[in-house]
Protein backbone atom coordinates (compact mmCIF):
# COMPACT_ATOMS: atom_id res chain seq x y z
CA UNK A 1 0.00 0.00 0.00
CA UNK A 2 1.49 3.23 -0.66
CA UNK A 3 0.59 7.24 0.43
CA UNK A 4 -1.46 9.16 -1.97
CA UNK A 5 1.02 11.18 -3.77
CA UNK A 6 0.03 14.34 -5.23
CA UNK A 7 0.67 13.27 -9.17
CA UNK A 8 -2.06 10.54 -8.71
CA UNK A 9 -4.89 11.51 -10.16
CA UNK A 10 -8.33 11.94 -8.73
CA UNK A 11 -10.27 10.13 -11.63
CA UNK A 12 -9.90 7.77 -14.15
CA UNK A 13 -12.18 6.87 -16.50
CA UNK A 14 -15.45 6.40 -14.64
CA UNK A 15 -13.29 5.70 -11.14
CA UNK A 16 -12.84 7.96 -7.84
CA UNK A 17 -9.36 7.03 -6.82
CA UNK A 18 -9.24 6.20 -3.41
CA UNK A 19 -5.28 5.26 -2.85
CA UNK A 20 -2.22 3.76 -4.99
CA UNK A 21 -1.82 -0.06 -4.10
CA UNK A 22 1.60 -0.33 -6.40
CA UNK A 23 3.57 0.83 -8.93
CA UNK A 24 6.09 -1.29 -11.31
CA UNK A 25 7.82 -0.69 -14.64
CA UNK A 26 4.98 0.04 -16.56
CA UNK A 27 2.39 1.83 -14.66
CA UNK A 28 0.34 2.46 -11.45
CA UNK A 29 -2.10 0.35 -10.14
CA UNK A 30 -4.96 2.46 -7.58
CA UNK A 31 -7.91 1.25 -5.71
CA UNK A 32 -11.18 2.72 -6.81
CA UNK A 33 -14.73 3.56 -6.68
CA UNK A 34 -17.01 2.84 -9.83
CA UNK A 35 -19.77 5.53 -10.10
CA UNK A 36 -22.25 2.56 -8.08
CA UNK A 37 -19.92 2.40 -5.48
CA UNK A 38 -17.85 -0.84 -6.18
CA UNK A 39 -14.22 -0.80 -5.32
CA UNK A 40 -11.96 -1.73 -8.26
CA UNK A 41 -8.21 -2.30 -8.89
CA UNK A 42 -7.32 0.25 -11.76
CA UNK A 43 -4.37 -0.15 -13.62
CA UNK A 44 -2.92 2.76 -15.67
CA UNK A 45 -0.22 2.54 -18.11
CA UNK A 46 2.84 5.28 -17.27
CA UNK A 47 2.51 8.60 -19.91
CA UNK A 48 5.93 8.02 -21.50
CA UNK A 49 5.00 4.35 -22.39
CA UNK A 50 1.57 5.32 -23.96
CA UNK A 51 3.42 5.29 -27.12
CA UNK A 52 5.88 2.63 -27.07
CA UNK A 53 4.02 -0.13 -29.32
CA UNK A 54 5.78 -3.41 -27.30
CA UNK A 55 4.23 -1.91 -24.21
CA UNK A 56 0.60 -1.16 -25.47
CA UNK A 57 0.92 -5.18 -27.21
CA UNK A 58 1.38 -6.33 -24.26
CA UNK A 59 -1.36 -3.90 -22.65
CA UNK A 60 -3.50 -5.03 -25.20
CA UNK A 61 -3.09 -8.70 -24.60
CA UNK A 62 -3.63 -8.22 -21.01
CA UNK A 63 -6.84 -6.94 -21.44
CA UNK A 64 -7.75 -9.35 -24.03
CA UNK A 65 -6.72 -12.15 -22.04
CA UNK A 66 -9.06 -10.92 -18.60
CA UNK A 67 -11.66 -10.73 -20.54
CA UNK A 68 -11.47 -14.18 -21.85
CA UNK A 69 -11.23 -15.83 -19.09
CA UNK A 70 -13.94 -15.93 -15.97
CA UNK A 71 -12.40 -17.88 -13.09
CA UNK A 72 -12.56 -18.45 -9.34
CA UNK A 73 -8.63 -17.84 -9.52
CA UNK A 74 -8.46 -14.36 -11.13
CA UNK A 75 -9.67 -10.89 -10.29
CA UNK A 76 -12.71 -10.63 -13.12
CA UNK A 77 -12.01 -7.72 -16.11
CA UNK A 78 -14.91 -4.85 -15.46
CA UNK A 79 -13.25 -2.38 -17.70
CA UNK A 80 -10.73 -0.93 -19.99
CA UNK A 81 -9.67 1.92 -22.12
CA UNK A 82 -7.89 1.25 -24.96
CA UNK A 83 -8.54 4.19 -27.33
CA UNK A 84 -7.93 6.98 -25.94
CA UNK A 85 -4.72 8.09 -23.75
CA UNK A 86 -4.65 7.61 -20.53
CA UNK A 87 -4.80 3.96 -21.42
CA UNK A 88 -6.54 1.65 -18.32
CA UNK A 89 -8.04 -1.37 -17.40
CA UNK A 90 -9.95 -1.88 -14.29
CA UNK A 91 -10.81 -5.57 -12.84
CA UNK A 92 -12.07 -6.61 -9.40
CA UNK A 93 -10.48 -5.60 -6.06
CA UNK A 94 -9.40 -8.56 -4.04
CA UNK A 95 -7.62 -7.34 -0.84
CA UNK A 96 -4.83 -9.71 0.28
CA UNK A 97 -0.77 -9.35 0.38
CA UNK A 98 0.67 -11.20 -2.51
CA UNK A 99 2.55 -14.34 -1.09
CA UNK A 100 5.97 -13.00 -1.98
CA UNK A 101 4.93 -10.05 0.58
CA UNK A 102 3.23 -12.37 3.18
CA UNK A 103 6.45 -14.92 3.25
CA UNK A 104 8.71 -11.55 3.85
CA UNK A 105 6.97 -10.16 6.40
CA UNK A 106 6.06 -13.14 8.13
CA UNK A 107 8.07 -15.73 7.38
CA UNK A 108 8.24 -19.36 5.51
CA UNK A 109 4.98 -21.13 4.75
CA UNK A 110 4.81 -24.55 6.94
CA UNK A 111 4.74 -27.56 4.77
CA UNK A 112 1.31 -28.49 5.01
CA UNK A 113 0.21 -24.73 3.78
CA UNK A 114 2.59 -24.83 1.17
CA UNK A 115 1.28 -28.01 0.17
CA UNK A 116 -2.04 -27.05 -0.26
CA UNK A 117 -1.71 -23.33 -1.85
CA UNK A 118 -0.20 -25.36 -4.47
CA UNK A 119 -3.36 -27.39 -5.17
CA UNK A 120 -4.91 -24.51 -4.90
CA UNK A 121 -2.86 -22.51 -7.36
CA UNK A 122 -2.55 -25.85 -9.58
CA UNK A 123 -6.52 -25.49 -9.84
CA UNK A 124 -6.08 -22.35 -11.12
CA UNK A 125 -3.68 -23.13 -13.46
CA UNK A 126 -5.91 -25.85 -14.89
CA UNK A 127 -8.87 -23.63 -14.85
CA UNK A 128 -6.71 -20.99 -16.89
CA UNK A 129 -5.77 -23.81 -19.38
CA UNK A 130 -9.24 -24.80 -19.59
CA UNK A 131 -10.34 -21.18 -20.95
CA UNK A 132 -7.08 -21.77 -23.55
CA UNK A 133 -4.77 -19.49 -21.02
CA UNK A 134 -1.40 -19.82 -20.60
CA UNK A 135 -0.32 -17.44 -17.76
CA UNK A 136 3.63 -17.46 -18.94
CA UNK A 137 4.80 -15.22 -15.53
CA UNK A 138 3.87 -16.99 -12.31
CA UNK A 139 5.78 -15.62 -9.12
CA UNK A 140 4.91 -15.08 -5.50
CA UNK A 141 4.10 -11.15 -6.53
CA UNK A 142 1.78 -12.47 -8.76
CA UNK A 143 0.10 -14.96 -6.32
CA UNK A 144 -2.73 -12.48 -3.62
CA UNK A 145 -3.57 -14.20 -0.83
CA UNK A 146 -7.16 -13.27 -0.58
CA UNK A 147 -9.65 -14.43 2.14
CA UNK A 148 -11.40 -16.96 0.16
CA UNK A 149 -7.90 -18.47 -1.43
CA UNK A 150 -5.32 -17.49 -3.35
CA UNK A 151 -5.59 -15.83 -7.04
CA UNK A 152 -3.30 -15.38 -9.85
CA UNK A 153 -2.73 -11.76 -11.06
CA UNK A 154 -0.92 -10.26 -14.23
CA UNK A 155 -2.03 -11.92 -17.16
CA UNK A 156 0.23 -8.74 -19.23
CA UNK A 157 2.49 -11.56 -21.07
CA UNK A 158 0.17 -14.28 -21.16
CA UNK A 159 -1.05 -16.16 -24.40
CA UNK A 160 -4.14 -17.92 -25.77
CA UNK A 161 -3.06 -21.11 -26.02
CA UNK A 162 -2.33 -21.36 -30.05
CA UNK A 163 -1.67 -17.66 -30.76
CA UNK A 164 1.03 -16.35 -32.38
CA UNK A 165 4.33 -15.09 -30.35
CA UNK A 166 3.99 -11.44 -30.12
CA UNK A 167 7.76 -11.32 -28.31
CA UNK A 168 10.65 -10.70 -30.34
CA UNK A 169 13.81 -12.77 -30.45
CA UNK A 170 16.47 -12.58 -27.43
CA UNK A 171 13.49 -10.69 -25.23
CA UNK A 172 12.58 -12.20 -21.76
CA UNK A 173 9.09 -13.30 -21.64
CA UNK A 174 8.70 -14.44 -17.51
CA UNK A 175 10.71 -13.86 -14.46
CA UNK A 176 14.01 -15.26 -14.28
CA UNK A 177 14.57 -17.63 -11.18
CA UNK A 178 10.59 -18.47 -12.43
CA UNK A 179 11.00 -19.05 -16.15
CA UNK A 180 11.64 -22.89 -17.27
CA UNK A 181 15.38 -23.50 -18.54
CA UNK A 182 13.85 -24.07 -22.32
CA UNK A 183 12.36 -20.52 -21.98
CA UNK A 184 15.68 -19.43 -21.52
CA UNK A 185 17.39 -21.48 -24.32
CA UNK A 186 14.61 -21.63 -26.43
CA UNK A 187 11.56 -19.47 -26.00
CA UNK A 188 9.58 -22.16 -25.19
CA UNK A 189 6.45 -21.46 -23.50
CA UNK A 190 3.10 -23.03 -22.67
CA UNK A 191 1.57 -25.26 -19.71
CA UNK A 192 4.61 -26.92 -19.02
CA UNK A 193 6.51 -23.87 -17.84
CA UNK A 194 3.97 -22.79 -16.13
CA UNK A 195 3.81 -25.83 -13.65
CA UNK A 196 7.70 -24.96 -13.42
CA UNK A 197 6.74 -21.93 -12.55
CA UNK A 198 4.35 -23.46 -9.66
CA UNK A 199 7.29 -25.39 -8.43
CA UNK A 200 9.54 -22.55 -8.43
CA UNK A 201 6.88 -20.15 -6.56
CA UNK A 202 6.31 -23.15 -3.76
CA UNK A 203 9.98 -23.55 -3.02
CA UNK A 204 9.88 -19.55 -2.22
CA UNK A 205 7.22 -20.08 -0.15
CA UNK A 206 8.21 -23.00 1.99
CA UNK A 207 11.89 -21.36 2.07
CA UNK A 208 11.26 -17.86 1.94
CA UNK A 209 14.58 -17.78 -0.63
CA UNK A 210 14.75 -17.17 -4.08
CA UNK A 211 14.58 -20.82 -6.39
CA UNK A 212 18.16 -20.30 -7.87
CA UNK A 213 19.78 -17.31 -5.28
CA UNK A 214 20.17 -13.56 -5.66
CA UNK A 215 21.83 -12.21 -8.56
CA UNK A 216 22.12 -10.63 -12.45
CA UNK A 217 19.01 -11.73 -15.17
CA UNK A 218 22.27 -13.81 -16.52
CA UNK A 219 23.69 -14.80 -13.92
CA UNK A 220 19.82 -16.18 -12.40
CA UNK A 221 19.55 -17.35 -15.80
CA UNK A 222 22.67 -19.98 -16.05
CA UNK A 223 21.78 -21.42 -12.60
CA UNK A 224 18.58 -22.30 -14.06
CA UNK A 225 19.79 -23.88 -17.23
CA UNK A 226 23.00 -25.43 -15.97
CA UNK A 227 21.89 -26.09 -12.09
CA UNK A 228 19.73 -28.69 -10.13
CA UNK A 229 17.79 -26.03 -7.54
CA UNK A 230 18.68 -26.34 -4.08
CA UNK A 231 16.38 -28.33 -1.82
CA UNK A 232 18.21 -28.60 0.83
CA UNK A 233 16.55 -28.09 4.37
CA UNK A 234 12.65 -28.99 2.74
CA UNK A 235 10.29 -30.83 3.82
CA UNK A 236 10.86 -34.81 2.14
CA UNK A 237 7.21 -34.73 0.84
CA UNK A 238 7.20 -30.65 -0.10
CA UNK A 239 11.10 -31.74 -1.86
CA UNK A 240 9.35 -34.47 -4.12
CA UNK A 241 6.71 -32.00 -5.16
CA UNK A 242 8.89 -28.96 -6.11
CA UNK A 243 11.38 -31.50 -7.77
CA UNK A 244 8.60 -32.92 -9.94
CA UNK A 245 7.36 -29.26 -10.90
CA UNK A 246 11.04 -27.72 -11.72
CA UNK A 247 12.11 -30.96 -13.64
CA UNK A 248 14.42 -29.95 -16.37
CA UNK A 249 12.80 -32.25 -18.87
CA UNK A 250 9.16 -30.11 -20.00
CA UNK A 251 7.67 -33.87 -20.97
CA UNK A 252 8.45 -35.31 -17.07
CA UNK A 253 6.75 -32.55 -15.13
CA UNK A 254 3.04 -33.10 -14.21
CA UNK A 255 -0.28 -32.01 -15.24
CA UNK A 256 -1.89 -29.42 -12.97
CA UNK A 257 -4.38 -31.95 -12.73
CA UNK A 258 -1.60 -34.50 -11.27
CA UNK A 259 -0.59 -31.80 -9.26
CA UNK A 260 -3.55 -31.75 -7.32
CA UNK A 261 -3.89 -34.96 -7.01
CA UNK A 262 -0.35 -35.48 -5.67
CA UNK A 263 -0.49 -32.21 -3.00
CA UNK A 264 -4.63 -31.99 -2.32
CA UNK A 265 -4.59 -32.76 1.74
CA UNK A 266 -7.96 -31.41 2.43
CA UNK A 267 -6.26 -28.79 4.70
CA UNK A 268 -8.56 -25.59 4.60
CA UNK A 269 -6.29 -23.65 3.58
CA UNK A 270 -8.04 -19.91 4.20
CA UNK A 271 -8.26 -21.07 8.03
CA UNK A 272 -4.46 -22.06 8.46
CA UNK A 273 -2.85 -19.77 11.20
CA UNK A 274 0.07 -18.63 8.95
CA UNK A 275 -2.41 -17.90 6.29
CA UNK A 276 -5.19 -16.22 8.28
CA UNK A 277 -1.69 -14.05 9.93
CA UNK A 278 -1.08 -12.81 6.76
CA UNK A 279 -4.36 -11.58 5.79
CA UNK A 280 -4.43 -10.02 9.28
CA UNK A 281 -1.25 -8.37 8.98
CA UNK A 282 -1.89 -6.89 5.40
CA UNK A 283 -5.82 -5.57 7.06
CA UNK A 284 -7.45 -7.65 4.09
CA UNK A 285 -9.50 -8.84 6.89
CA UNK A 286 -10.70 -5.79 7.48
CA UNK A 287 -13.36 -3.53 5.21
CA UNK A 288 -11.55 -1.50 2.12
CA UNK A 289 -11.46 2.56 2.86
CA UNK A 290 -11.45 2.31 6.76
CA UNK A 291 -14.37 0.25 7.20
CA UNK A 292 -16.50 1.80 4.67
CA UNK A 293 -16.17 -0.08 1.08
CA UNK A 294 -17.46 -3.29 2.02
CA UNK A 295 -20.30 -1.92 3.59
CA UNK A 296 -20.68 0.13 -0.06
CA UNK A 297 -20.21 -2.68 -2.21
CA UNK A 298 -22.76 -4.61 -0.47
CA UNK A 299 -25.53 -1.68 -0.45
CA UNK A 300 -24.92 -1.29 -4.54
CA UNK A 301 -24.86 -5.06 -5.27
CA UNK A 302 -27.90 -5.85 -2.38
CA UNK A 303 -30.13 -2.83 -3.97
CA UNK A 304 -33.55 -3.83 -4.17
CA UNK A 305 -33.85 -6.33 -2.33
CA UNK A 306 -36.51 -5.74 0.83
CA UNK A 307 -34.80 -6.44 4.18
CA UNK A 308 -37.02 -7.77 6.84
CA UNK A 309 -35.83 -8.51 10.22
CA UNK A 310 -37.56 -11.01 10.79
CA UNK A 311 -37.04 -13.30 7.26
CA UNK A 312 -34.25 -15.68 6.34
CA UNK A 313 -35.01 -16.26 3.18
CA UNK A 314 -38.14 -15.62 0.56
CA UNK A 315 -40.32 -18.05 1.33
CA UNK A 316 -42.20 -19.29 -2.66
CA UNK A 317 -45.84 -19.74 -2.93
CA UNK A 318 -46.78 -23.07 -3.58
CA UNK A 319 -45.77 -23.79 -7.39
CA UNK A 320 -43.39 -21.14 -7.45
CA UNK A 321 -39.79 -20.49 -7.18
CA UNK A 322 -36.93 -17.85 -7.01
CA UNK A 323 -38.41 -14.79 -9.43
CA UNK A 324 -41.17 -13.83 -10.84
CA UNK A 325 -43.70 -16.86 -10.70
CA UNK A 326 -40.96 -18.68 -11.81
CA UNK A 327 -42.37 -22.33 -11.57
CA UNK A 328 -39.75 -24.58 -9.53
CA UNK A 329 -38.16 -27.75 -11.49
CA UNK A 330 -39.08 -31.45 -9.16
CA UNK A 331 -35.20 -31.19 -8.17
CA UNK A 332 -31.97 -30.40 -9.38
CA UNK A 333 -29.64 -33.32 -10.06
CA UNK A 334 -25.98 -33.66 -9.26
CA UNK A 335 -23.55 -30.84 -10.26
CA UNK A 336 -20.15 -32.55 -11.06
CA UNK A 337 -17.50 -31.83 -8.50
CA UNK A 338 -15.96 -28.47 -9.72
CA UNK A 339 -13.80 -25.92 -7.67
CA UNK A 340 -15.04 -25.76 -3.95
CA UNK A 341 -13.27 -25.94 -0.35
CA UNK A 342 -12.35 -29.09 0.91
CA UNK A 343 -14.48 -30.57 3.84
CA UNK A 344 -13.23 -29.94 7.19
CA UNK A 345 -12.41 -32.83 9.79
CA UNK A 346 -15.40 -33.85 11.33
CA UNK A 347 -16.85 -32.54 14.47
CA UNK A 348 -19.73 -33.75 16.76
CA UNK A 349 -22.83 -32.38 15.96
CA UNK A 350 -23.21 -31.35 19.71
CA UNK A 351 -21.03 -28.19 18.94
CA UNK A 352 -23.84 -26.84 17.07
CA UNK A 353 -26.89 -27.25 19.17
CA UNK A 354 -28.88 -27.75 16.18
CA UNK A 355 -32.28 -26.86 17.30
CA UNK A 356 -34.57 -27.81 14.17
CA UNK A 357 -35.07 -27.31 10.72
CA UNK A 358 -36.02 -24.36 8.55
CA UNK A 359 -36.06 -23.51 5.13
CA UNK A 360 -37.64 -20.34 4.18
CA UNK A 361 -38.24 -18.09 6.84
CA UNK A 362 -37.11 -16.84 10.02
CA UNK A 363 -36.76 -19.17 13.66
CA UNK A 364 -39.28 -18.66 16.67
CA UNK A 365 -39.44 -20.04 19.81
CA UNK A 366 -40.86 -22.88 21.10
CA UNK A 367 -40.81 -26.37 23.29
CA UNK A 368 -37.66 -27.52 22.22
CA UNK A 369 -35.89 -24.22 21.77
CA UNK A 370 -36.83 -22.88 18.40
CA UNK A 371 -40.11 -23.80 16.69
CA UNK A 372 -39.19 -23.52 13.08
CA UNK A 373 -41.26 -23.10 9.69
CA UNK A 374 -40.01 -25.67 7.05
CA UNK A 375 -40.89 -25.40 3.58
CA UNK A 376 -40.84 -29.37 1.67
CA UNK A 377 -41.76 -30.76 -1.51
CA UNK A 378 -44.94 -32.68 -2.50
CA UNK A 379 -44.04 -35.52 -4.58
CA UNK A 380 -44.75 -33.00 -7.87
CA UNK A 381 -41.56 -31.08 -6.60
CA UNK A 382 -43.79 -27.73 -5.28
CA UNK A 383 -42.84 -26.46 -2.33
CA UNK A 384 -45.37 -26.34 0.76
CA UNK A 385 -45.59 -25.79 4.28
CA UNK A 386 -44.17 -28.51 6.54
CA UNK A 387 -47.36 -29.97 8.55
CA UNK A 388 -45.59 -29.51 11.59
CA UNK A 389 -44.99 -25.98 11.01
CA UNK A 390 -48.50 -25.15 10.68
CA UNK A 391 -49.94 -22.87 7.80
CA UNK A 392 -50.55 -19.40 7.77
CA UNK A 393 -48.07 -16.32 7.10
CA UNK A 394 -46.73 -12.86 7.40
CA UNK A 395 -44.98 -10.30 4.59
CA UNK A 396 -41.61 -10.93 3.90
CA UNK A 397 -38.46 -9.84 1.94
CA UNK A 398 -39.72 -8.83 -1.56
CA UNK A 399 -43.49 -9.66 -1.47
CA UNK A 400 -42.84 -13.48 -0.19
CA UNK A 401 -44.79 -14.52 3.37
CA UNK A 402 -43.38 -15.61 6.50
CA UNK A 403 -44.47 -15.88 10.09
CA UNK A 404 -43.97 -12.74 11.83
CA UNK A 405 -41.49 -12.29 14.43
CA UNK A 406 -42.40 -9.54 16.55
CA UNK A 407 -44.33 -11.17 19.84
CA UNK A 408 -48.27 -10.42 19.60
CA UNK A 409 -50.56 -10.62 22.51
CA UNK A 410 -52.37 -13.57 22.91
CA UNK A 411 -55.98 -13.18 24.55
CA UNK A 412 -56.17 -16.33 25.59
CA UNK A 413 -53.17 -16.38 27.98
CA UNK A 414 -54.36 -13.03 29.12
CA UNK A 415 -51.32 -10.85 27.54
CA UNK A 416 -48.24 -11.15 25.58
CA UNK A 417 -45.17 -12.74 25.23
CA UNK A 418 -46.47 -15.68 23.24
CA UNK A 419 -45.38 -15.91 19.40
CA UNK A 420 -48.07 -16.90 17.64
CA UNK A 421 -46.99 -20.35 15.11
CA UNK A 422 -48.32 -19.73 11.37
CA UNK A 423 -51.49 -21.15 11.65
CA UNK A 424 -52.07 -18.04 14.69
CA UNK A 425 -51.98 -21.48 17.54
CA UNK A 426 -49.63 -20.42 20.09
CA UNK A 427 -47.00 -22.53 21.98
CA UNK A 428 -47.07 -25.07 24.71
CA UNK A 429 -44.64 -23.43 26.65
CA UNK A 430 -43.21 -19.77 26.63
CA UNK A 431 -39.95 -18.59 24.44
CA UNK A 432 -36.56 -19.61 25.82
CA UNK A 433 -34.20 -16.57 25.66
CA UNK A 434 -30.93 -18.64 25.93
CA UNK A 435 -31.93 -21.51 22.87
CA UNK A 436 -29.30 -21.26 19.76
CA UNK A 437 -30.70 -19.66 16.71
CA UNK A 438 -29.87 -21.39 14.34
CA UNK A 439 -31.22 -21.81 10.86
CA UNK A 440 -31.62 -25.33 9.05
CA UNK A 441 -32.26 -25.45 5.31
CA UNK A 442 -33.12 -28.62 3.86
CA UNK A 443 -32.64 -29.10 0.47
CA UNK A 444 -33.13 -28.45 -2.70
CA UNK A 445 -33.38 -24.79 -1.99
CA UNK A 446 -32.07 -22.29 -4.72
CA UNK A 447 -31.12 -18.86 -4.40
CA UNK A 448 -31.34 -16.58 -7.59
CA UNK A 449 -29.92 -13.28 -8.03
CA UNK A 450 -30.81 -10.91 -5.12
CA UNK A 451 -32.38 -13.77 -2.67
CA UNK A 452 -30.54 -14.80 0.48
CA UNK A 453 -30.58 -16.68 3.86
CA UNK A 454 -30.06 -14.36 7.06
CA UNK A 455 -29.61 -15.63 10.50
CA UNK A 456 -28.70 -13.13 13.32
CA UNK A 457 -28.13 -9.98 10.51
CA UNK A 458 -26.11 -11.82 8.95
CA UNK A 459 -26.84 -12.80 4.99
CA UNK A 460 -25.91 -15.36 2.37
CA UNK A 461 -26.83 -13.75 -1.11
CA UNK A 462 -26.47 -14.48 -4.19
CA UNK A 463 -25.72 -11.14 -5.82
CA UNK A 464 -25.98 -9.70 -9.02
CA UNK A 465 -22.65 -9.92 -9.93
CA UNK A 466 -22.62 -13.97 -10.22
CA UNK A 467 -21.15 -13.76 -6.81
CA UNK A 468 -22.46 -15.87 -3.38
CA UNK A 469 -21.20 -13.82 -0.44
CA UNK A 470 -21.70 -14.51 3.10
CA UNK A 471 -21.98 -10.82 4.87
CA UNK A 472 -22.19 -10.35 8.91
CA UNK A 473 -24.31 -8.53 11.12
CA UNK A 474 -21.82 -5.27 10.25
CA UNK A 475 -21.53 -5.31 6.34
CA UNK A 476 -18.16 -7.32 5.97
CA UNK A 477 -17.92 -9.71 3.61
CA UNK A 478 -16.46 -13.00 5.79
CA UNK A 479 -16.90 -15.82 2.60
CA UNK A 480 -17.61 -15.76 -1.19
CA UNK A 481 -17.82 -18.39 -3.77
CA UNK A 482 -15.70 -15.94 -5.99
CA UNK A 483 -18.03 -16.91 -9.46
CA UNK A 484 -18.87 -13.78 -11.42
CA UNK A 485 -21.48 -13.48 -14.18
CA UNK A 486 -25.07 -12.21 -14.82
CA UNK A 487 -28.25 -14.33 -13.77
CA UNK A 488 -26.17 -17.15 -11.78
CA UNK A 489 -27.97 -19.20 -9.20
CA UNK A 490 -27.21 -21.09 -6.13
CA UNK A 491 -28.81 -23.77 -5.28
CA UNK A 492 -28.38 -26.28 -2.65
CA UNK A 493 -29.01 -29.83 -3.91
CA UNK A 494 -30.79 -33.08 -2.62
CA UNK A 495 -28.19 -34.89 -2.91
CA UNK A 496 -26.11 -32.53 -0.46
CA UNK A 497 -24.18 -30.15 -2.40
CA UNK A 498 -24.19 -26.34 -2.86
CA UNK A 499 -23.16 -25.14 -5.99
CA UNK A 500 -23.73 -21.54 -7.81
CA UNK A 501 -24.41 -22.12 -11.72
CA UNK A 502 -23.95 -20.27 -14.68
CA UNK A 503 -27.48 -18.98 -16.31
CA UNK A 504 -26.91 -21.83 -19.19
CA UNK A 505 -26.56 -24.61 -15.97
CA UNK A 506 -23.00 -24.81 -15.94
CA UNK A 507 -21.30 -25.38 -12.63
CA UNK A 508 -18.72 -22.82 -11.68
CA UNK A 509 -18.22 -23.75 -8.12
CA UNK A 510 -19.30 -26.50 -5.24
CA UNK A 511 -18.84 -27.41 -1.65
CA UNK A 512 -18.05 -31.11 -3.63
CA UNK A 513 -20.43 -32.44 -0.99
CA UNK A 514 -22.40 -34.50 -3.29
CA UNK A 515 -23.64 -38.21 -2.30
CA UNK A 516 -24.91 -37.34 0.85
CA UNK A 517 -28.92 -36.80 0.83
CA UNK A 518 -30.93 -35.86 3.53
CA UNK A 519 -28.33 -33.50 4.56
CA UNK A 520 -28.74 -29.76 6.10
CA UNK A 521 -27.31 -26.54 5.52
CA UNK A 522 -27.12 -25.09 8.65
CA UNK A 523 -26.60 -21.28 9.10
CA UNK A 524 -25.20 -21.25 13.00
CA UNK A 525 -26.12 -18.14 15.36
CA UNK A 526 -22.08 -17.93 15.01
CA UNK A 527 -22.07 -16.92 11.97
CA UNK A 528 -20.62 -20.33 10.27
CA UNK A 529 -22.39 -21.95 7.24
CA UNK A 530 -22.38 -25.59 6.92
CA UNK A 531 -23.39 -28.65 5.18
CA UNK A 532 -24.12 -31.64 7.64
CA UNK A 533 -25.00 -34.44 7.30
CA UNK A 534 -25.95 -36.36 10.58
CA UNK A 535 -23.24 -35.71 12.70
CA UNK A 536 -21.21 -35.04 10.15
CA UNK A 537 -19.55 -31.83 8.95
CA UNK A 538 -19.17 -31.54 5.22
CA UNK A 539 -17.84 -28.84 4.64
CA UNK A 540 -18.37 -25.13 6.09
CA UNK A 541 -17.28 -21.69 5.60
CA UNK A 542 -15.31 -21.39 8.46
CA UNK A 543 -17.03 -17.63 9.42
CA UNK A 544 -17.44 -18.46 13.07
CA UNK A 545 -16.56 -15.51 15.32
Amino acid sequence: MHPHHETDPAQIGRYRVIRRLGQGGMGRVYLARSPGGRPAAVKVINDHLQSDEQVMSRFRREVETLATVRSAFTAALIDAELETPPYWLATEYVPGPTLHAAVVNGGPFPAELGRAVLAALAEGLADLQGHGVWHRDIKPHNVILSATGPQLIDFGIARTIGASELTQTGSWLGTPGYMAPESITSGDTGSSADVFALGATLLFAVTGRPPYGDGSMATVSYRTVHEDVDLSGVDPGIAELIAACMHRDPAQRPTPQRIIEMSASGLDLVQHPAYQSALVASGAATPVENGAATAAVRQDLVQGVAAAPTVVATRFEPGQGPGAGTPVPPGFGPAPDVVGYPAPPRRSRNRFLVAGAVTAVVVVAAVAGTLVYQASQDDSGQRKPSAAAGRGSGEAAGGSKAPAADASKDPAAGGSGAQATPDGSRPTSAPDPDAPRNLSVNAPHKLAVGEFLENMNRKLIMQADGNLVLYDENGKARWASRTSGENYTAEFQQDGNLVVYTAERKPVWASNTSGHENSVLLFLENGNVTIQHGADVLWQTGTDH
